[in-house]
């Protein structure tokens, strides 16, 4: 039986050592922007669940129905103008339309 002189056992070693380290990346600027608008989204959202019924509060479009739909929260959004509308009681002045999903 031929032996190898070259080559050395050396200590147990655990497989998670060996397992690829997960790099962290930076957040970029656009990813940023978004998160921070999100978490500004979430606070009307907030804000609006714990407003009265008579109350709304106001916000942007397409982010607010992104975030509503993520959301578990029974609140009402309405548009007039340029300004969005959040509330728990349905927002008056509604073209009657029923929404998917409610």
């Amino acid at each position: 039986m031929a032996r190898y002189k070259h080559i050395e056992v050396g200590k147990p070693v655990d497989l998670a050592e060996l397992a690829a380290k997960r790099r962290e990346r930076k957040v970029s600027a656009r990813q940023l922007a978004i998160q921070e608008r999100d978490d500004e989204i979430r606070r009307a959202i907030n804000e609006a669940s714990a407003a009265p019924s008579s109350q709304a509060i106001a916000t942007m479009r397409a982010a607010v129905n992104r975030v509503l739909k993520e959301s578990e929260s029974n609140v009402q959004m309405g548009v007039r103008g340029t300004t969005i509308y959040l509330s728990k009681s349905p927002i008056p002045g509604g073209r009657g339309r029923a929404r998917r999903g409610n």
